[in-house]
């Protein structure tokens, strides 16, 4: 009986470790169910971790390129407001460097952009520096002046596309080329301005630290920012040169008739207001028409185009000289002495007389008359200015030609100009 409760028992053991065999095998089969879909599930966190990723990085992307357009759209509204080249660049440049600043801080960069701006000199073949922000042109190593074809914006300018470089000096060393830009090492970003395929200037901007941060769409949007702008200096140089034509003789280059009177009009007020002296002097041509008649219109045309050359370089930029019709010219002279409108009418009258005139294979001497009038001296009011200097000019007419006579409210209405001493 004892064995064979023995064997019992042995046989109910058996059954218990066979029974923890198959728990410890579930056991196993639940471990290694868990161990994949654990592995499952760290594979797709990772995955839509990835995903997230992307997609934050695509929205930053796509929010920097929204950014971009928006600051393009800001350079356009900048510079379409304006008429001048001027205004249009020195505008559209603050509006760049602010867009550029923004969008380096919005990926968490702080940046001090600076630039300028060059306008190409085709007959130099140069760039030559016109307008800068946070930076002027003597702090530039080319100081301003740069042969199209050398350096980065010389470069630039030849091929007509954007380059951008995020370390400068490192570029240049690896060009072979001598860094003559900023000292301080800088991210440069070159954009020509071009109207069609000609390159008319160039966008040259500072990165300090270097390391620009490129979008894809950058060299696009730098593009079409500087295709814009030189449609825009194109514009406004066609603008300016019909006001241009609108205010000057077109024959000699001198301020017009119109132009002349609306000048004066405006010099007088401001002498009157500011208590200051205002000299006029009028110019005629002795004997023009006889010359003429010898020598034909053509000849007579060159003549004028000679004597308005002698008088716009003989005044100082702050003189207005005219054409005031036909052979009769005039130069208003703002805040000049009387004695010194005389120095300056005898200079011109000696220039003249002294000027050679080549026609047809011959030299030939011409001759000019003036007369001059000063306010307050010699007139109160505008028309009063005119009408005494062109008395003074008949009398220079009527005493012989070829000098200068000035008017005098006395008894005599004018005197000759005598013994000026020539400064």
């Amino acid at each position: 009986m004892k064995h064979h409760g023995k064997e019992n028992e042995l046989a109910e053991k058996d059954r218990e470790i066979s029974s923890l065999k198959l728990q410890l095998e579930e056991v196993r089969k639940l471990a290694a169910i868990n161990e994949r879909l654990l592995l499952a599930s760290i594979r797709e966190q990772e995955r839509l971790l990835n995903e997230l990723s992307k997609r934050s990085e695509l929205i930053m992307k796509k929010g920097l390129e929204i950014r971009e357009l928006q600051a393009f759209n800001d350079i356009i509204a900048a510079a379409s407001k304006h008429l001048y080249i001027k205004d249009i660049l020195e505008n559209s440049l603050k509006v760049i460097i602010g867009s550029l600043e923004s969008l380096e801080k919005a990926v968490g960069r702080k940046v001090k952009t600076t630039g300028g701006i060059f306008l190409v000199d085709e007959d130099a073949g140069e760039l030559v520096h016109y307008t800068s922000f946070g930076i002027s042109a003597d702090d530039l190593g080319c100081k301003g002046r740069i042969p199209v074809g050398e350096c980065i914006c010389g470069m630039v300018a030849q091929t007509g596309e954007v380059d951008i470089i995020p370390y400068c000096k490192a570029s240049l060393h690896q060009e072979s080329m001598q860094p003559v830009c900023m000292e301080e090492d800088h991210a440069h970003v070159s954009i020509p301005l071009k109207s069609g395929n000609k390159v008319l200037g160039l966008i040259y901007l500072y990165f300090v630290p270097p390391g620009y941060l490129q979008l894809a769409s950058d060299a696009t949007i730098f593009t079409s920012i500087g295709n814009y702008l030189g449609l825009r200096i194109e514009k406004a140089r066609l603008y300016e040169k019909v006001q241009e034509l609108a205010i000057l003789d077109g024959l000699t280059g001198l301020y017009n008739y119109r132009e002349f009177h609306n000048r004066l009009e405006h010099e007088f007020k401001r002498a009157k207001r500011y208590k200051k002296t205002l000299p006029l002097l009028m110019i005629d041509i002795d004997h023009f028409k006889r010359f003429n008649d010898t020598y034909g219109h053509m000849a007579g045309d060159e003549v004028l185009r000679t004597i308005g050359r002698l008088i716009k370089n003989l005044v100082r930029n702050v003189d207005i000289p005219a054409r005031y019709g036909g052979e009769e010219f005039a130069v208003i002279l703002p805040e000049t002495s009387p004695e010194q409108a005389e120095v300056v009418a005898e200079r011109l009258r000696s220039s003249v007389s002294s000027h050679p005139f080549s026609i047809e294979d011959r030299t030939v001497s011409l001759t000019i008359s003036l007369g001059l009038a000063s306010f307050p001296e010699d007139a109160d009011t505008k028309e009063g200015l005119v009408k005494a200097a062109d008395r003074a000019l008949y009398c220079a007419k009527s005493g012989g030609r070829n000098r200068t006579y000035r008017f005098n409210r006395g008894k005599r209405p004018c005197r000759k100009v005598t013994r000026v001493k020539q400064e």
